[in-house]
């Protein structure tokens, strides 16, 4: 990933990513944060409110916009000034979401961004739209992001497997020399049998 410092931002440029909302994402960012309303997970509850079924979280779309400013535009390195959202229409499970966030004004007297905000489902329909003024990096950022959550735990999870394996590996080259060794040697003559 890249920071970019103001002096590399200009009216216009943009950047987004799309996510999914599946249950399992979604049901982290629940317990991370705290937030269980039955109308996130309860299907009775919701049942009996205007959206019929849970909803997601309107959080979990916001933070796919800081996502986008802290990984792509402006990138590592920037700071939130401000952020002022409208939730335009729910976000159900399994929904496409993409966040798309555009530069509408430079302001590099004071090192801040304003960009226009807007999230949009898998049918283009706005679910989220706002604007955010924040600080970029004063200087080009470059950060190589270590693995970290699930990417860390697989990891570690699989290390006693790639041991195992590794060491599977060595025996079978040790064993294979051994019979490639045994081979070549040279036999000895069987004093008790006689060529004839």
């Amino acid at each position: 990933m890249r920071g970019r410092p103001i002096q590399e931002i200009a009216v216009g440029d943009a950047a987004e990513l799309t996510r999914v909302a599946t249950p399992g994402d979604v049901a982290q960012f629940i317990d991370s944060v705290g937030d269980h309303n039955p109308i996130h997970q309860d299907h009775a509850y919701a049942a009996s409110t205007r959206f019929e079924k849970p909803i997601v979280p309107g959080m979990w779309t916001a933070s796919l916009l800081s996502t986008v400013l802290g990984t792509q535009l402006p990138g590592p390195g920037c700071v939130y000034v401000s952020l002022q959202i409208a939730f335009t229409r729910p976000v159900y499970f399994g929904d496409r979401i993409t966040a798309r966030v555009e530069v509408v004004e430079r302001l590099p007297d004071r090192n801040r961004v304003r960009l226009r905000a807007v999230c949009t489902n898998q049918e283009q329909q706005e679910v989220l739209t706002g604007e955010t003024l924040l600080s970029p990096s004063k200087q080009a950022i470059v950060y190589n992001r270590p693995e970290t959550g699930s990417a860390q735990v697989a990891h570690w999870a699989l290390q006693p497997t790639l041991w195992a394996a590794q060491a599977t590996s060595a025996w079978a080259r040790l064993g294979a020399a051994w019979v490639s060794a045994w081979r070549q040697e040279p036999r000895r003559p069987d004093s008790n049998h006689t060529r004839g």
